[in-house]
C-alpha cells in the first residue's frame, strides 16, 4: 500500500491507501476513509439511485452493502433503516450495530448514538472491532487533539482496560469540554494533544487579563492566569519532546492569539517562557 498526502481527520496522522486505491486508512488511529474521485462518486450514486433503496429479498450483508454507500453519499437516514432491518434478521451483527451507530442510532437527539456504539462494542468480535467502534464514536467529540487523546488512551491500555476507556468516554459525550479535556488528561497525562484541548478550552479565562505585583516584587499574571500558562507549557514541552511538527502546532495556534488585542499580556508572558525554552 502506497502512503498519499492526505491526514486523516480524527487525529492527524497519514492515511495509507489499499491495494484498490480506493480504501484509505490512517496509520496512526486506523480511521477508515473512502477515497473517490468525483466522476467515480457520481456513478456510485445513480447506481445506489437504482438499486438500494428497496428491502425486499435482501440478506444482512446485502443490507449493509446498500447501508454503507447510502452513508458514503450523505444519506444517513436512509442508510440508518438499512442497518436497523440488518439488526432485525441478526442482533448480533457488528457491522449492523457500528453502521447504525454511525448514522445516529434511534436518532431522537445528537447522543442517542451512543447506545448503539455501546451494543456495537460489546459484540465486536476481536480487538480491532473494538478499536473501529471507539474511532468511530470519537468522531462526536469537540476537538481533534481531545479525539487523538482518547484514541492513543485506548490503543496503550491493557486489553481488560479498554473497555473501561470506552466507558468512561462514551459518559462524557454531549458534557462540558473541559470537563472532557480533564478526562483526556487523566487518561493520557503524558500525550500534549490532551493537555493542548485543555489549555484551548481554559483560554477565555486569560483574556483582557492585567500584570499584578509592584516595581520591586516584580510584576507577573493572577493565579488564574499563571494555571493556564502553566497548562500550554506542559503541553509544549510534551510536544517538544515527542518531535518538531507537534512543537510547530503548539507555536502556531500559540503566535495567533497575538491577534487578538484580548490576550496581549498573557500572550506576551507565555510567549516570554517559550523564548526562555528555546535557547
Amino acid at each position: 500500500m502506497a502512503k498519499i498526502n492526505l491526514i486523516c481527520e480524527q487525529c492527524g496522522g497519514n492515511i495509507i491507501l489499499d491495494n484498490s486505491h480506493e480504501i484509505g486508512t490512517c496509520e496512526y488511529c486506523f480511521a477508515s476513509f473512502l477515497i473517490k474521485q468525483d466522476k467515480i462518486i457520481q456513478n456510485i450514486t445513480q447506481n445506489i439511485t437504482k438499486h438500494v433503496y428497496g428491502y425486499e429479498g435482501k440478506d444482512v450483508e446485502e443490507l449493509l452493502m446498500d447501508g454503507y454507500k447510502l452513508i458514503s453519499i450523505g444519506d444517513n437516514a436512509r442508510a440508518n433503516e438499512k442497518f436497523k432491518r440488518a439488526i432485525d434478521i441478526q442482533p448480533d451483527c457488528w457491522s449492523a450495530w457500528l453502521g447504525y451507530a454511525s448514522s445516529g442510532g434511534d436518532r431522537s437527539g445528537y447522543i442517542s448514538m451512543v447506545p448503539a456504539y455501546r451494543k456495537a462494542y460489546n459484540v465486536a468480535a476481536d480487538e480491532k472491532q473494538k478499536l473501529d467502534t471507539f474511532v468511530e464514536m470519537t468522531k462526536y467529540l469537540p476537538d481533534q487533539h481531545l479525539r487523538s487523546a482518547f484514541i492513543r488512551a485506548f490503543n496503550i491500555a491493557a486489553y481488560q482496560e479498554q473497555s473501561n476507556v470506552f466507558n468512561l468516554v462514551s459518559g462524557v459525550i454531549g458534557c462540558d469540554e473541559t470537563e472532557m479535556a480533564s478526562l483526556a488528561v487523566d487518561l493520557c497525562p503524558d500525550d500534549w494533544r490532551a493537555h493542548f484541548a485543555m489549555a484551548k478550552f481554559r483560554q477565555i479565562r486569560v483574556r483582557w487579563c492585567e500584570l499584578e505585583g509592584n516595581i520591586l516584587m516584580g510584576k507577573h499574571l493572577p493565579n488564574h492566569a499563571m494555571k493556564v500558562l502553566d497548562i500550554f507549557m506542559k503541553a509544549y514541552r510534551l510536544a517538544k519532546s515527542e518531535n518538531d511538527e507537534a512543537r510547530k502546532i503548539i507555536i502556531s495556534y500559540i503566535e495567533k492569539m497575538e491577534k487578538d488585542n484580548s490576550y496581549h499580556v498573557f500572550f506576551y508572558e507565555l510567549q516570554k517562557k517559550i523564548w526562555k525554552e528555546e535557547r
